[in-house]
């Protein structure tokens, strides 16, 4: 399943195996389960379903005991994992091709305000600011928030 999900990866971009890479490097001790869960929600651009839903597919019995798997491992819940990972794949995508962010979440399958809000909750910028400071912040902002969570 790993290679599987590898493939998936590289077919799908440069800067999703690149953004897989940092996660990964970032959280090195991730278990197989949270790996896939991670890879799930890059392939997807972060639109896997429910914790509920996502618990079954991994054979977990329920939404809480994925929850506390994710705060073991040093990851936040699945909604807010999913709105970084989708931060991250937006700040990434913006400084590579200097789309808005209006695009980029609408070619996400998600509501545009919705996306400004994310970005303004989690990293308490504007979308303006967050791409002036860079992915490489939006990545230590994350790994902080992580460590928070942990200690």
């Amino acid at each position: 399943m790993s290679d599987l999900c590898s493939l998936a990866l590289d077919l799908r971009g440069g800067d999703v195996t690149r953004l897989r890479h940092q996660l990964y490097t970032a959280f090195p001790s991730l278990t197989f389960r949270t790996r896939a869960i991670v890879d799930a929600l890059l392939l997807t651009s972060a639109g896997i379903g429910s914790a509920a839903r996502v618990a079954r597919l991994v054979g977990l019995p329920s939404r809480f005991a994925l929850g506390r798997i994710m705060r073991r491992e040093g990851l936040p819940g699945l909604r807010e994992l999913a709105d970084w990972v989708s931060v991250l794949e937006w700040v990434s995508a913006a400084e590579r091709t200097e789309a808005s962010l209006f695009t980029l979440a609408t070619r996400s399958h998600k509501s545009p305000a919705v996306a400004y809000r994310v970005v303004k909750r989690l990293t308490g910028l504007t979308w303006v600011q967050l791409k002036a400071r860079g992915s490489p912040w939006v990545l230590r902002v994350f790994v902080r928030r992580c460590q928070a969570l942990s200690g």
